[in-house]
């Protein structure tokens, strides 16, 4: 009889053999090492002989040793005709001419830190658990060495070509035709690949491999984005490395980028949508009359603008941006949520080492330039005024949106340079500058007018105080008029439209207790007893307060009150606070425009009917009691004073 010991010692043999059984078939399938393992790579490209170009190289280099024993890579191998054909594609008539630093990139390229073996690769693209991630997974690094880091280096395999087969076109182009195992545009041989050694594994390439340039060095090769190129470089700047443990800094001068993301860093990965020349230069054509004529003109800051809406952060595939599954995209403002169909503007890409850049046929443009704030920018010849003050004070507050999708609605109305006078802003006092940004705010008006059907008879509400329109002209709280000089928009965008006048409107002080709606009722006489009143019931107090309050009066005349046979002298303070907030609505601005209509409490909370505008202009009670306003519209800075001659 067989024992529990043995009966179980029996199946766990049965389980292990089993299951060495079905590695042994991965194992065969994807590593099928040759019997190389007792030699280093560098031994074994030696050994082979086809590889004497790429091993010279190393030896040149004192790499040897290096690359054969101090770490563990994966190494794509370059035939020696692939050696040749590269650098002869440099301009270089032999190995020994090429210069130092050129032959250590092309051999640190060819060694990736890590081993990866085909399965690796695959498995490592198969685990992740979206199409942005499968998207991710097929890049690596290559060889870092001293100072230097290493570059992104992208793989593809059987499975990458299954999944996302337009993305690998979408990178390289038609003219590299994808193979079954590709390390970038070279083709991996499907018969000399996982070749193991002591310190690694080597990949062999049937095709060479070129070393991709950086982003920032890739743009400015290709003939197709040389603007775009330009606008780059002129916010580029070189700074010197870091401290070592020792206090000794770095004194080699490295690249950056003061604009947008550093595309100059290996280590920073990013994904462009790219404008071509025809691109910037189609959108900037209707503009160039209010520049100076040619594309050179445009401003830096416009530039800036432009060069930030067209980089994402991290890197993504066209299929990616089809789709705008990634949450990232939204979290990074990235402006391809603003495109409908991206397929159709993308057009090419550029090879780039640490981005994935797609050319468009089209310029996406920014929140500044898809917004009010930036006809300021594109016309600044005509507004060099109103740029000056975009550029030094706040100004330009609110014209835009940093979140990029929920643009806050405006209409703007400026003064052209021949309208400003003098002195210019460069010229102005603090105060005298202050002052004049304010009167500039009042005719930022807080609604885009194209959505309210055009200019009309109204109160438009600004950061100071409301302006009416009438016939052509707007009116401050003065009753100071300015003339509107344009009909149509000089720029309209996603967020309003900009309009000409010919003066500055003025700005009411927000913080000035004398055009409370309180000072207003106090300096009219035939509001005496109702200004009494106020002042009896703490009332005045609160119409005197500014900011977050608002308030609507409607403010009964000495005649209307003694008409009525009321004595206020003889009402409790109950019964007279509660005669004084029935004509008092709170937290609103009511004008005769009609733009209000309907029902609202007042500070009794009793429902009150506002009906009509200007002449039919009415107030009702909850009874149905209308009466007519006889005076309207005196604006104080937390509100606005009706005049009526009867009671509720």
């Amino acid at each position: 009889m067989m024992t529990y010991q043995r009966l179980f010692g029996l199946l766990i043999s049965v389980a292990i053999s089993l299951f060495l059984g079905g590695c042994a078939k991965n194992i065969t399938e994807y590593y099928n090492p040759k019997s190389t393992l007792d030699k280093n790579i560098i031994q074994v490209l030696e050994e082979d002989g086809r590889f004497t170009a790429f091993v010279d190289a190393i030896d040149r280099l004192k790499l040897r040793s290096t690359l054969g024993e101090a770490a563990i890579y994966t190494c794509l191998a370059p035939l020696d005709e692939h050696v040749q054909a590269y650098f002869s594609q440099l301009g270089y008539s032999s190995l020994d001419a090429v210069p130092e630093e050129e032959l250590r990139k092309f051999i640190n390229y060819h060694f990736i830190s890590g081993m990866y073996y085909q399965y690796n690769i695959e498995q490592r693209y198969l685990a992740a658990t979206t199409n942005v991630g499968r998207s991710r997974a097929t890049w690596y690094r290559s060889r870092a060495e001293g100072k230097t880091p290493g570059k992104p280096v992208r793989f593809f395999t059987p499975y990458f070509f299954q999944m996302q087969p337009q993305d690998y076109a979408g990178l390289f182009g038609e003219s590299v035709e994808p193979g079954g195992f590709m390390v970038e545009g070279a083709r991996i041989s499907d018969t000399d690949r996982d070749i193991g050694a002591s310190n690694g594994v080597i990949h062999v390439l049937e095709t060479p491999l070129m070393v991709l340039p950086r982003t920032d060095e890739a743009l400015a090769r290709d003939p197709e984005t040389s603007l775009f190129s330009s606008w780059q470089e002129k916010h580029a700047s070189f700074v010197l490395g870091e401290k070592d443990e020792f206090g000794w800094v770095d004194t080699t001068l490295y690249k950056t980028y003061s604009v947008g993301r550093n595309l100059a860093d290996e280590q920073v990965q990013s994904t462009l949508l790219v404008p071509t020349d025809d691109a910037i230069m189609a959108y900037f054509e209707p503009y160039l009359p209010d520049l100076d004529n040619t594309i050179d003109s445009v401003p830096q800051r416009v530039m800036a603008s432009l060069i930030r809406a067209s980089q994402i952060p991290n890197l993504y595939f066209k299929s990616d941006l089809v789709s705008k599954e990634d949450g990232g995209l939204r979290e990074s403002r990235a402006y391809v949520y603003l495109v409908d169909d991206i397929s159709s503007v993308i057009t090419g890409s550029v090879p780039a080492s640490n981005s994935v850049i797609f050319k468009t046929n089209r310029l996406i443009e920014s929140a500044e330039m898809n917004s009010l704030e930036g006809g300021i920018y594109m016309k600044h010849k005509v507004y060099s005024q109103w740029y000056w003050m975009f550029e030094r004070t706040n100004l330009n507050t609110g014209l835009t949106d940093g979140l990029s999708f929920q643009h806050p609605k405006k209409t703007l109305l400026v003064q052209p340079d021949d309208v400003w006078g003098f002195p210019l802003a460069a010229d102005m006092l603090p105060e005298e500058r202050e002052y004049r940004l304010q009167q500039c705010r009042t005719g930022v008006l807080n609604l885009d007018i194209r959505e309210d059907g055009g200019f009309r008879k109204r109160f438009y509400a600004t950061d100071y105080g409301h302006v009416l329109y009438d016939d052509g002209h707007f009116y401050d709280y003065t009753g100071h008029s300015v003339q509107l000089l344009t009909s149509t928009p000089v720029w309209e965008r996603i967020n309003g439209a900009i309009f000409e006048i010919d003066g500055f409107l003025t700005p009411i002080d927000k913080q000035d207790m004398q055009w409370s709606v309180y000072s207003l009722i106090k300096a009219v006489p035939q509001f005496s007893l109702f200004a009494d009143a106020l002042d009896r019931t703490g009332m005045a107090a609160q119409l005197q307060l500014t900011g977050f309050f608002t308030f609507t009066v409607f403010a009964p005349s000495n005649a209307a009150i003694q008409q009525a046979g009321i004595d206020l002298n003889a009402m409790t303070e109950s019964e007279l606070t509660r005669f004084v907030n029935r004509y008092i609505i709170q937290n609103r601005y009511i004008f005769s425009d009609g733009v209000f209509n309907g029902r609202i409490a007042n500070k009794n909370g009793e429902s009150m009917g506002i009906n009509g505008a200007w002449e039919t202009f009415r107030i009702s009670d909850a009874s149905g009691k209308e009466i007519p306003v006889v005076l309207a519209n005196a604006q104080g800075n937390n509100g606005v004073v009706h005049q009526i001659n009867q009671l509720f």
